[in-house]
């Protein structure tokens, strides 16, 4: 009895003209994976790939499935897209292999893939580490849902998640990356300025001036016109009709001839869009014409679309400075695609058509890399947005509520750790929470009145409760006879050697000690008692400094010890 062949389609998704549907049933039929899937369905209908292989069809089922559930949950089309490919490659060399398919003999053709991938790093050389575990982690992702598996298949491999060089987070790093992002974005905004209704209908090429003097071409696909140097070969009739058709090209104002100039702003103009409401790119780009209306909400805008009898739910949110920008860019669109059927927000046009496909902004890879400015894509892009919205409201339920996440999303993906940032945040904890460096400074209190010492110096920390140096100089604090405080009182010392060495004396010489060394003179004074005063002593001074030495700080200090290690190392 011949199998039934199932439905392994995607009808739920929308489709280009010229695009050809996604359809799984090739992976039924050997070599079926290897061809395009238009071909191979073709030969399927004719019986040119043979038989249905009936052992296939409980573990492509299971794959379409899960495929199907991640397009329901929101999943990018994208981010599906690439799983299917991955499958059709697994299966490609599946096929050539002649290994099983099959629910029961999956996980055995994984391994033996694996190892393949292996050998394509370790001794072919054509893929990188990373490469090699990102498409095994995938892989092994798809098939372990279709198992039910609790223990990832990856495990049982030799492919290992490369080690990391981790995230630095400096003022330095943080600095750049915001420059980075700010040249990016004057950069969207120069292309936008410049490809205006009546620059993009003018004569090519079309020329965008930036702010920083430089002027780009854009000739929208008409060949750059080179000033002849000698006899051109061609005749005189061939060179009237080049020119003929140059003329045509440049009079034909449609979007036919001027869709390059046009993606490149619409692809600003996306970009732009992301950064203003913190979209995924699926989401912006899936967005259709509406009639919008904008309703005052917090320092900005809620965007609705028009509802008869009712408001008509929120679409999305921006600031107030990026309404009339947005509306510029609607009038601009409206113009060019006014008789257009499709009714996207950001209409790209690729192979003369508008498609639905989220872009990959080859237009702004073009510009940038013409340029030497990085190109910033979106997934970063709201990755700075949402950083520097945390950074500045120091608020992470209003800044998940403008993200459109929940706090433990934003905090497990998206907030990236700052040092600066956590000095302050481990200092306030510390100072409410742990009562074994209350008061701030090492020692303890007598009473809980800032007081300043006899004679302190001018510049040295005064005493307030608040600041550690400033314990140092106050008539309430005491030392305490135990190796711990001496360790503390050593560990201290090296922090503000630490921020004494960071210092830059200005170029004029000013008579003024700086209060780091002030304070390091008063640890020293400190430990020169406890060393000068008993053997016992002494011997814990030593061993203080041996600790030191090995880097092996007082817990009191060794968080901020690290932190300003590390920023004095991303600063350097």
């Amino acid at each position: 009895m011949v199998d039934k062949q199932p439905d392994l389609s995607f009808p739920m998704l929308e489709y280009g003209k010229t695009e050809t549907p996604w359809d799984l049933t090739p992976l039924l039929y050997r070599g079926g994976a290897a061809l395009k899937t238009k071909s191979a369905m073709i030969k399927i209908a004719q019986h040119e790939v043979g038989d249905l292989l009936a052992d296939r069809i409980g573990l492509v089922k299971r794959l379409h499935s899960n495929l199907v559930d991640d397009l329901a949950r929101g999943i990018s089309r994208f981010s599906v897209e690439n799983k299917v490919q991955c499958l059709r490659r697994f299966f490609t060399w599946a096929d050539l292999a002649n290994l099983g398919l099959s629910l029961e003999s999956i996980s055995d053709t994984f391994l033996q893939w694996a190892d393949h991938q292996l050998h394509r790093q370790r001794v072919e050389r054509s893929l990188s580490q990373r490469s090699t575990y990102d498409l095994a982690s995938l892989t092994a992702t798809m098939f372990d849902n279709v198992l039910n598996r609790h223990a990832s298949l990856i495990k049982d491999t030799r492919i290992r998640k490369p080690r990391g060089k981790g995230k630095l987070h400096t003022s330095q790093v943080d600095k750049q990356n915001l420059e980075q992002g700010f040249t990016f974005g004057n950069l969207l905004a120069d292309i936008c300025n410049a490809l205006t209704l009546e620059a993009t209908r003018g004569p090519l090429p079309v020329l965008v001036p930036l702010r920083t003097g430089r002027v780009l071409e854009q000739w929208s696909h008409l060949p750059r016109l080179e000033p002849f140097t000698r006899p051109h070969p061609q005749s005189a009739v061939t060179l009237r009709n080049s020119l003929a058709r140059r003329a045509a090209w440049e009079a034909e104002l449609s979007l036919r001839t001027r869709f390059p100039v046009l993606n490149l702003r619409i692809e600003a103009e996306l970009l732009m869009f992301i950064a203003q409401t913190g979209m995924n790119l699926q989401q912006a780009y899936r967005l259709r014409m509406e009639q919008y209306h904008y309703t005052s909400h917090l320092d900005g805008y809620q965007v609705r679309s028009y509802k008869k009898r009712r408001h008509g739910e929120v679409i999305f949110e921006i600031f107030s400075d990026y309404r009339d920008w947005f509306e510029r860019y609607l009038n601009w669109r409206n113009e060019w695609f006014s008789t257009e059927p499709a009714d996207l927000l950001f209409p790209l046009i690729r192979r003369g058509r508008i498609d639905d496909k989220a872009p990959q902004f080859n237009c702004m890879q073009r510009i940038c890399g013409s340029i030497g400015t990085p190109l910033i894509r979106p997934a970063k892009l709201r990755g700075t947005r949402i950083n520097w919205l945390l950074r500045e409201t120091l608020n992470p339920k209003q800044t998940a509520e403008m993200a459109q996440h929940s706090v433990e999303t934003l905090i497990r993906v998206y907030a990236d750790p700052h040092p600066q940032l956590a000095m302050v945040e481990i200092t306030r904890f510390h100072q409410q929470t742990d009562p074994d460096i209350s008061p701030p400074g090492p020692g303890s209190c007598v009473l809980p009145i800032p007081e300043p010492i006899r004679n302190i110096p001018e510049q040295a920390s005064k005493p307030d409760c608040v600041t550690a140096a400033g314990c140092l100089f106050c008539t309430h604090h005491r030392d305490i006879e135990s190796e711990d405080h001496v360790w503390s009182l050593s560990s201290f010392r090296h922090l503000k050697l630490i921020e004494l060495a960071r210092y830059r004396p200005p170029e004029k010489p000013v008579h003024i000690q700086q209060p780091a060394l002030i304070t390091v003179e008063r640890l020293t004074e400190k430990l020169k008692f406890f060393e000068e005063s008993s053997s016992v002593r002494a011997a814990w001074v030593a061993e203080a400094q041996a600790r030191i030495r090995e880097g092996d700080y007082h817990p009191a200090w060794d968080g901020f010890i690290r932190l300003i290690e590390i920023h004095r190392e991303g600063a350097s």
